[in-house]
């Protein structure tokens, strides 16, 4: 929304409901308003992954990458291949 905001809504929640309500806000990188405006307005809202799980997935990525890499130029490295295959058997577990 690029428009100025220039109303203000005050509506009343527990302290639950308030806590939940941050904590889905700070999960989803958004300000508490701009996760209640979304919410409300029917626009999406996605939480952000984890650092961690994030560094997972791109380890993954990666050695896919890599993986199709040798295969595009058939190189077939055995060693490397299995190397690659090992770390991605332990990064998902």
């Amino acid at each position: 929304m690029s428009e100025n905001k220039v109303i203000t809504m005050r509506f009343r929640v527990s302290v639950e409901e308030q806590k939940q309500i941050e904590a889905k806000a700070k999960s989803a990188g958004l300000t508490v308003s701009e996760y209640v405006r979304r919410v409300a307005t029917g626009q999406a809202v996605a939480e952000r992954l984890p650092a961690e799980l994030r560094q997972v997935i791109t380890g993954v990525a990666n050695n896919l990458n890599q993986l199709t890499r040798y295969a595009h130029l058939r190189q077939f490295d055995d060693r490397a291949i299995n190397e690659i295959l090992s770390v991605l058997k332990t990064a998902l577990r």
